[in-house]
């Protein structure tokens, strides 16, 4: 006998379940239509940013090439356009660089070099390190454009063929451009050249902070026929620098060579060189720099009796008035010097801010401070200067500066310590005796002093006072 089941019919939660379908279908509906939005977004972009990224390009090139480098430097410094192609995706366009140091010699010692470039416009770019994101990269051939270094360089018997230079803008607006020289290996019957190549990078940021990088392999070359050689084992050279366009902003500098060698006529071997530089702001008031610099050889083979060196110079609490008009004196030089003006007022111009230059070092106070250390005749030796000037803030007119009160603004402190068995193995022997005898040196447990000192108007050697009014 067939059994019928009762069956029910539910109309709310029949209702319920088609309104949950039918909102998980405009769910997926929306979701697909903000995916293709976002997607012909993202195409009209791609496809429209470069143009827009080129109409800017010959503007900001034009504007802010200069704005990198310090006002004090310009002078040295001449960039003209001489021509700028944009399109939709690239660019290329042509730049004549002049620069001639302080100093130079109109038309011989002045550089000049044309620069090529073919730039990308992003926000997809290709490099020679593979597909990259960023507003702009450009690669960059320059040209010597006549002078004296390109016909030095045209006499070589070689050519650096491999010189890669390329820009990169980033979306943050940093900077990076990468230089990069081949190795080269070269030699015939006159002798030979190795080459390991050269490396380097600047990259400045949008808040005008900049570092810089050079990297320089071995280098070694010979002339067989004068047995001339040298060698280089590499060089590393690292700055940087908080202000970019600002030459008193806080900086540093480093360079290191492991070592250094040369054949005949003067055998010579240097290893472990340290050069450093710091620039910093001085505690005792905003408107002054610090200046720390170092430089150590930590072996050195030669004829000579030397064989190492360790010398640290301060220089702190220099008015920066005073570091602003020195770079103002080497500009207005410059400018003299490349605008061939009359050489009577010009050199009269220069001298009255040589004139000034002096009175603001006068009128501020200044310290100096050397350490010197060094390894000679076997033997240890250090000198230690310290020099403290007051200022002479009431001075007005530098015709009107008196000696005596330029002496009791002067604080000057020196200590000597030699090693007495390499004096006495050096040409200085024969000195030591007179000098202990005179009381300018003194002798204590095998070393040779000289404690001196300029204060409160009188000169003091080993403890001895002397008025300096005698000596005016």
């Amino acid at each position: 006998m067939l059994k019928l089941q009762k069956v029910t019919f539910n109309a709310a939660s029949y209702r319920q379940k088609t309104q949950e379908k039918a909102s998980q279908f405009k769910m997926r509906n929306k979701t697909k239509n903000f995916i293709g939005g976002t997607f012909l977004l993202a195409i009209i972009a791609i496809a429209v940013i470069p143009k827009v990224v080129g109409v800017v390009i010959q503007d900001a090139a034009n504007t802010n090439l200069l704005e990198l480098i310090p006002p004090e430097a310009r002078n040295q410094l001449s960039i003209t356009e001489n021509r700028f192609d944009s399109g939709w995706f690239h660019s290329s366009a042509l730049f004549d660089v002049d620069y001639s140091p302080s100093g130079a010699i109109p038309g011989r010692l002045s550089i000049t070099v044309q620069i090529a470039l073919t730039i990308q416009h992003g926000p997809i770019l290709f490099t020679p390190q593979g597909l990259e994101l960023g507003l702009v990269y450009a690669q960059i051939i320059p040209k010597l454009n006549g002078g004296e270094l390109e016909s030095a360089l045209a006499q070589l018997p070689f050519t650096f063929s491999n010189i890669d230079l390329d820009l990169m803008v980033g979306f943050d607006q940093s900077v990076r451009l990468g230089l990069d020289i081949a190795s080269i290996n070269y030699s015939d019957n006159q002798g030979h050249l190795i080459f390991d190549g050269l490396s380097g990078s600047f990259v400045s940021h949008r808040d005008n902070s900049a570092e810089f990088m050079l990297s320089l392999g071995k280098l070694e070359a010979e002339e067989i026929t004068s047995s001339i050689g040298f060698s280089l084992s590499g060089l590393q050279l690292t700055s940087a620098t908080s202000q970019l366009s600002d030459v008193l902003a806080p900086s540093n500098a480093v360079l290191t060579i492991p070592s250094i060698s040369s054949g005949t006529p003067y055998p010579f071997r240097i290893d472990g060189i340290l050069a450093e530089s710091r620039l910093r702001g001085s505690t005792s008031g905003p408107a002054q720099t610090n200046i720390c610099q170092r430089v150590e050889i930590s072996s050195i083979e030669s004829e000579f009796p030397l064989s190492s060196v360790s010398w640290v110079s301060e220089i702190n609490e220099i008015q920066n008035d005073l570091l602003q008009r020195y770079f103002e004196l080497l500009s207005d030089m410059q400018a003299q010097i490349r605008s061939g003006s009359n050489a009577i007022v010009g050199n009269s111009q220069i001298n009255q801010l040589g004139q000034n230059l002096i009175l603001v070092l006068m009128q501020n106070r200044l310290v100096f401070n050397n350490r010197i250390n060094v390894e000679a005749y076997d033997g240890g030796h250090s000198i230690d200067l310290s020099i403290s000037w007051e200022g002479l803030p009431d001075l007005n007119n530098i015709a009107r500066l008196n000696i005596n009160d330029a002496i009791n603004a002067l604080t000057l402190r020196l200590d000597v310590s030699f090693d007495l068995a390499a004096v006495m193995r050096s040409p200085a022997a024969e000195l030591v005796d007179p000098y202990v005898q005179q009381q300018y040196i003194k002798l204590d447990n095998g070393r040779v002093l000289l404690n001196g000192s300029v204060e409160d108007g009188k000169i003091v050697v080993n403890g001895d006072a002397i008025p300096l009014d005698q000596l005016f």
